[in-house]
């Protein structure tokens, strides 16, 4: 009697097991409407096939690739959303904060012109008016954010691997997974891209959450990542889409895998091939490297207007003109 109760508790459980991940009849209708495939009300128990994209059911690979073909071509042509202006100046922020005064963040600004290149931040370090980690405070005052002092990488059990190249080109570092929230935190180094961790978000099916590091220490945590093995990290360098989808395909039939996510994230196309079943290893990321549109603008000389006054005027029309060029 026990070993039936035990038999009837185990289907109840396949069964709502079932229902619950969504493979009821709407689910798996494939969504392509050129699928010339009969629709079945139910997927069949044995022999299952078809794949999710984004969430979406695709019966088969055919119907799978034109998907993923249309979904290529309209990244492709996704507009990348511009850095919203910081809402303070970072000079003047310092100002406040009584870390800089006006000459030095005028002296730091005329410096950065000059050289015609680095952050405001760093100029402000190798002048010698202030130290990282009083820029780095002003930096998460700035973008609203915590700071990490401290990390290890390598100890952050987060729900998946974000490719390197991702990780070097938005100089940031996942610093902590809390399984209970589901949410996943970031240290940015540099600028805080929020668009970066809306993409992350939706290919890792996680909650994120934006705060700042040391950019040194970021960038020393990026370079002994760049030593290890991503055998998992898959790059290519292309913007031809029939070659992208070749590609695509080509991983996607040798794989198998149960689920895929596509986005794009600044100038990457990022594809993640999810094998639920361990025994299939652990998830593949593509990574298509689209080249970049422009070159970065060279700063401006900054000029007075009537609309700002004395010397507070000038140091903030100087600062956002020359954050506006660098993207700081």
């Amino acid at each position: 009697m026990s070993t039936f109760r035990l038999s009837l508790a185990w289907s109840a459980d396949w069964i709502k097991r079932r229902l619950v991940s969504g493979w009821n009849d709407g689910a798996t209708r494939c969504v392509l409407p050129s699928c010339t495939k009969p629709k079945q009300r139910w997927r069949p128990l044995r022999g299952e096939s078809g794949i999710l994209l984004d969430g979406k059911f695709y019966c088969r690979q055919q119907c799978l690739e034109t998907a993923l073909a249309a979904q290529f071509s309209r990244l492709m042509a996704q507009s990348q959303p511009v850095p919203p202006p910081n809402r303070i100046p970072l000079g003047l922020l310092m100002v406040a904060r009584g870390k800089l005064t006006h000459l030095e963040v005028r002296a730091a600004l005329e410096a950065q012109r000059r050289g015609r290149y680095g952050k405001i931040g760093d100029w402000f370090e190798k002048l010698g008016f202030a130290s990282e980690q009083d820029v780095t405070a002003a930096l998460a005052l700035q973008w609203g954010c915590p700071v990490v002092s401290s990390f290890d990488v390598t100890a952050v059990n987060s729900p998946g691997s974000i490719p390197l190249v991702i990780l070097e080109a938005f100089q940031m570092l996942p610093v902590k997974y809390a399984a209970a929230t589901g949410t996943l935190s970031l240290a940015f180094g540099e600028r805080v891209d929020h668009a970066a961790l809306y993409a992350i978000d939706k290919t890792l099916k996680c909650r994120t959450q934006a705060c700042v590091g040391r950019r040194k220490s970021v960038a020393r945590q990026l370079e002994s990542l760049r030593h290890l093995s991503h055998p998992h990290d898959v790059e290519f360098v292309t913007s031809d889409l029939g070659e992208m989808a070749r590609i695509a395909s080509s991983y996607i039939t040798r794989l198998s895998p149960d689920e895929i996510r596509v986005c794009r994230i600044g100038r990457f196309i990022w594809l993640r091939l999810n094998a639920h079943s361990s025994a299939r290893g652990a998830a593949t990321n593509l990574v298509f490297c689209l080249p970049a549109n422009s070159l970065a603008p060279q700063l401006r000389t900054p000029s007075l207007t009537p609309s700002f006054s004395g010397l507070a005027g000038y140091l903030q029309s100087a600062e956002e003109e020359n954050l506006a060029a660098m993207g700081e």
